[in-house]
C-alpha cells in the first residue's frame, strides 16, 4: 500500500541536525535529497526502509538516478545523514525514527481498512453461484 503524504513539520528548519546541514557545503543539495528520501520512504511504506521489493535495496547509484542527482552529491547527503544519526545504511538505508515523519496510527487504520474491505470483496466473491451450480433455461443442470 503507498501512502501519499508524510508529515514534516513547519519548524523542519529549527532542527538542530537541519541547522547542522545548512552550514555545511551543497547544503540545498543535501536537504533536497533529505526531502526525497523521506518521500520515497513512503512511497515503499516499508517503516523507513528503502527497498524496491523484499529482497533489492536501494542502491546509491539507483538513487542518484531516481533523484536526478550526481553521485558524488548522494554519497555525501548519506555520509552526513549517517554522522548525524538521522539514517542507518545495513544493507539498506533506513530513516531512523521513521514515526516522526509517518503517522503511523493512521497508516494502521488504512491497513486495517483494506484488510476489511478484500475481506467483505472475497466474501461476495463466495457468495456468488457457481456457473456450474446455475440452471440454464433449457432445465439442464
Amino acid at each position: 500500500m503507498n501512502v501519499p503524504w508524510i508529515k514534516i513539520t513547519t519548524n523542519i528548519f529549527d532542527d538542530e541536525k537541519i541547522k547542522l546541514i545548512d552550514s555545511m557545503p551543497e547544503h540545498d543539495a543535501i536537504l533536497v535529497i533529505w526531502i526525497k528520501l523521506l518521500t520515497l520512504a513512503g512511497k515503499c511504506n516499508e517503516s523507513g526502509a528503502l527497498v524496491i521489493s523484499d529482497s533489492m535495496p536501494y542502491t546509491e547509484e539507483m538513487l542518484a538516478a531516481i533523484f536526478n542527482r550526481p553521485i558524488n552529491i548522494v554519497k555525501l547527503a548519506l555520509e552526513a545523514f549517517e554522522r548525524l544519526g538521522m539514517i542507518e545504511r545495513h544493507p539498506m538505508v533506513y530513516i531512523v525514527n521513521w514515526e516522526k515523519h509517518q503517522n503511523e496510527a493512521a497508516l494502521s487504520t488504512i491497513r486495517e481498512y483494506d484488510k476489511n474491505r478484500k475481506r467483505l470483496q472475497r466474501n461476495k466473491l463466495r457468495e456468488l453461484p457457481c456457473p456450474g451450480n446455475v440452471p440454464d433455461n433449457s432445465g439442464n443442470v
